[in-house]
């Protein structure tokens, strides 16, 4: 029988070898050994043509006849790698690969020695010419096999099939490789599944198996990048996500999904497919996800309640977003979100209030700047939410990016909107005004979070937007349909003289003409005319497009996602911690962790961007904070400069707790802001002093700052 080798590539030598070159490569082929779980008989038939190619190119004149067959007109010279399938990434048919192998050399071995040269064929990286030439054999010309023409009949098919499984498994590899990941995972489980029918190679199984779990991410992220017209594909996507979180136990969970990511690269990973998802996929999977609980859930269940709740006009998955935000402000800082979630339900003064409790100094400070001689924040909050709706939370949606481009994210319609104006009334009338706790009495008076059976709802799953937003009949109605029992805040009591003040009257509503503006109407009117007078323009002017995420598990993610655990580190050699080689923190000590900071917060909002000098100085929650401040400058194309000078003032430190510390520091911080084309934005800029107090952890032998507070 003819098989398409030769001998050149057989022994692994150039067709102008010398003499001594062939025979040192037929020693040395002879001592390679294909894997273990080849058995003796496809091993012996395979030295068996290596040794017929080195008995032909070893003696001159059979070499010479051999070369005269090379050249001549039925074989094209020699070619070191295999042809090319004409559409990577998937199996060539019959007909192609008779074209592709149509004018290969080929060679006449004994028709026992089949086995031998598959295994050279596998040798030499000819999988789909394996492929061609076992299936047949175990298959339609199962015949000879049974005939016994090739040896025993149990030991010729186990080593077919084996020949075939160990051929899709290296096709899976070379597709991984060239990012055809679905099709890898194809191929892969063929070669899975060739083993398990037959129950055979547990180990080579479990090694197929693994290379399938770390594929698992590319293929979700690839299959969760096709255009929504294939939804067999996309829901197949999810499906495989799906089983990764609950191999995982949840996003931030302790399971073990055998993909090889930590939970940092797993958050990464699911902030990456983000962007591939829509509205209600991103409702779907977050809502019930942060259930379990999960923190990271929670958090991103926020942005995709927010971005329906307004893209819709349904403030009720807002009620939603806050009761989750109340739930995560116990451990991290969510004021600013929280302040947000205030403002889109009609409540100023507690988004007001809920700003003031935020440590989020950048965008404080741009929203002080933005409010300046107005009484309160509520300037600048409308026009940091209006932004932050549209860069930060609409651009992670695949169905909500056109939107945030076309300039159609607006607060003064979401206002304006009828079924808000009513949906918001009817809040304001139904809630039972309580006064906001002081951030002073709030951590004490809190009601105690309920166990997870307790924040289950009635329906798991958001359902999708209606005609219009359901009118509830009591504030109870609308809890249930929340993730948890603790009620939303209240509108702040003195709103309705606020926006009587500012009723411009009946006719100033195009919704209602004979109708007096109610108080959701008058907030309307109230952000419409912030947004004119202050100028939504001037935040716009430092900012770029954002271009879509790559199908990638490495990068910055675009969102950083508040961590479950912010207790501060213990004293237990176990966890790496020691206080025996570190010295007590002073003020010297103290000033170069500090300065430190200085300098990697310069390099993070800097030209650079090199958000890793972050890393090297704070931990959570403080690191995530940074980050995404970071990682909004960088999206926006913008870039700092900062010259600070240092005075530290007091180090509190307690030896019965010798991983913490407190600093007390003045600070002179001096920004210059500049925009994307490089000129200084001098509006922005500012030289200010400030007394800050930094709360510094130990990790190992080094300092880090956990927290920061303006005094």
């Amino acid at each position: 029988m003819r098989i398409p080798l030769d001998y050149y590539r057989i022994l692994c030598v150039p067709a102008k070898a010398t003499t001594a070159q062939i025979t040192q490569a037929y020693r040395d082929r002879l001592s390679q050994f294909p894997r273990r779980e080849h058995n003796a008989l496809a091993i012996e038939a395979r030295n068996r043509i290596i040794e017929q190619a080195f008995e032909v190119l070893s003696q001159t004149e059979t070499r010479a006849v051999y070369d005269h067959e090379l050249s001549g007109n039925m074989f094209r010279p020699l070619v070191p790698s295999r042809p090319k399938l004409p559409f990577p990434g998937r199996s060539a048919s019959d007909t192609e690969l008779e074209e592709l192998t149509a004018h290969q050399p080929t060679i006449d071995i004994a028709e026992k020695d089949l086995l031998g040269g598959l295994l050279l064929l596998l040798d030499l990286g000819e999988y789909e010419l394996v492929l061609k030439w076992a299936i047949p054999y175990l298959k339609g010309k199962g015949k000879l096999v049974k005939e016994g023409k090739f040896g025993a009949v149990e030991i010729v098919e186990q080593e077919l099939r084996l020949c075939l499984a160990l051929a899709h498994w290296e096709l899976s590899r070379e597709q991984w490789l060239q990012q055809h990941y679905e099709q890898a995972a194809i191929s892969g489980q063929k070669s899975q599944e060739l083993l398990v029918d037959a129950a055979q190679f547990e180990d080579l199984q479990q090694e197929i198996q693994a290379d399938l779990h770390r594929l698992r991410p590319y293929q979700v992220l690839e299959l969760l990048a096709r255009p929504e017209s294939e939804t067999q594909e996309r829901q197949r996507g999810l499906q495989l996500l799906q089983e990764m979180l609950s191999a995982r136990a949840g996003i931030d969970g302790q399971g073990d999904d055998q993909s090889g990511l930590s939970i940092d690269d797993f958050l990464r990973f699911i902030q990456q497919l983000r962007s591939y998802l829509t509205v209600q996929e991103q409702l779907d999977l977050f809502v019930a996800e942060s259930k379990r609980p999960s923190a990271a859930a929670a958090y991103l269940a926020v942005y995709a309640l927010l971005a329906a709740g307004f893209s819709r006009r349904q403030p009720d998955l807002v009620v939603q977003a806050q009761t989750l935000l109340k739930r995560l402000g116990k451990r991290q800082d969510v004021y600013l979100e929280q302040s947000i979630c205030a403002l889109l339900l009609g409540q100023p003064t507690e988004a007001n209030q809920l700003l003031e409790q935020s440590q989020e100094q950048e965008a404080i400070a741009y929203i002080r700047e933005q409010s300046e001689g107005a009484p309160d924040l509520l300037p600048g909050l409308c026009l940091y939410g209006e932004q932050w709706l549209k860069t930060e939370v609409f651009s992670h949606f695949r169905d909500l990016r056109q939107r945030r481009e076309d300039g159609s994210v607006s607060l003064t319609a979401y206002f304006a909107d009828p079924e808000v104006q009513q949906y918001l009334d009817d809040l304001l009338t139904e809630a039972v005004p309580t006064p906001m706790p002081s951030p002073e009495t709030e951590s004490t008076a809190a009601p105690a979070e309920k166990p997870p059976e307790e924040l289950k709802s009635e329906n798991n799953v958001v359902a999708p937007h209606p005609s219009r937003p359901a009118k509830v009949n009591s504030f109870e109605d609308l809890v249930t349909q929340t993730p948890s029992t603790v009620a939303p805040a209240p509108p702040s009591p003195d709103l309705a003289p606020v926006t009587a003040a500012l009723d411009p009257g009946p006719e100033a509503s195009p919704a209602h003409p004979k109708k007096s503006m109610g108080p959701l109407g008058a907030i309307a009117a109230i952000v419409g005319s912030i947004l004119v007078v202050v100028g939504l323009v001037r935040i716009l002017s430092g900012l770029t497009t954002q271009e879509p995420l790559q199908v990638t598990l490495n990068g910055e993610p675009p969102l950083t996602i508040p961590s479950l655990d912010t207790a501060e580190p213990s004293n237990n050699p176990d966890n790496g911690t020691t206080t025996e080689t570190t010295p007590v923190i002073n003020e010297a000590i103290a000033a170069e962790v500090i300065q430190t900071w200085f300098e990697s917060k310069a390099k993070a909002f800097g030209q650079n961007h090199d958000l890793a000098a972050l890393e090297n100085i704070l931990v959570e929650p403080s690191l995530s904070r940074w980050r995404s401040s970071a990682q909004a400058v960088r999206s926006a194309g913008t870039y700092r400069t900062y010259d600070h000078n240092l005075t530290v003032e007091t180090v509190n430190f307690n030896p019965d707790q010798p991983n913490v510390a407190t600093v007390e520091a003045q600070v002179q911080e001096k920004a210059d802001y500049y925009r994307a084309n490089g000129e200084r934005d001098a509006s922005q800029s500012y030289d200010s002093s400030l007394r800050v107090r930094y709360g510094l952890v130990r990790q190992g032998d080094r300092w880090l700052i956990q927290s920061s507070q303006t005094l």
